[in-house]
């Protein structure tokens, strides 16, 4: 599965990446939403398949653009295409209830979450193959 990974925090950028390839995933790594949107925008002009099969974005991220807007940002330009989401995040529980108000069919993970967890959900998400 081709797995577009935003995690701001170098660490746990690197870890989860290393843990989903060891698992057999292809992982786009960004620390930023600027080139994971600019990405995004870029093959909707093109008649192919997504670049990605599931997105893992971190909710809190440094810049004007949070977790939450990459997330309706990426939808909005790949209507009616739906990228399946997981979000990660270490927000407070009502930073966490306001984001799951809004994005209620997207799945959350609170760091810290054990991989097998986050392996769950991409299962979940896999479409049949």
């Amino acid at each position: 599965m081709n797995i577009a990974l935003l995690e701001d925090n170098p660490p746990i950028l690197d870890y989860l990446s290393t843990a989903l390839e060891m698992h057999g995933h292809t992982v786009y790594r960004f620390t930023d939403s600027a080139p994971l949107l600019e990405t995004i925008l870029t093959w909707k002009n093109v008649p192919l398949s997504p670049p990605y099969d599931l997105a893992i974005i971190d909710l809190l991220l440094p810049g004007p653009v949070s977790g939450i807007e990459t997330i309706q940002k990426i939808w909005q330009a790949l209507a009616p295409y739906r990228l399946p989401m997981i979000v990660v995040t270490a927000c407070s529980q009502k930073e966490l209830e306001a984001a799951r108000a809004t994005l209620p069919q997207v799945p959350f993970l609170r760091k810290p979450f054990k991989m097998r967890e986050l392996l769950q959900l991409i299962n979940q998400l896999q479409p049949a193959r």
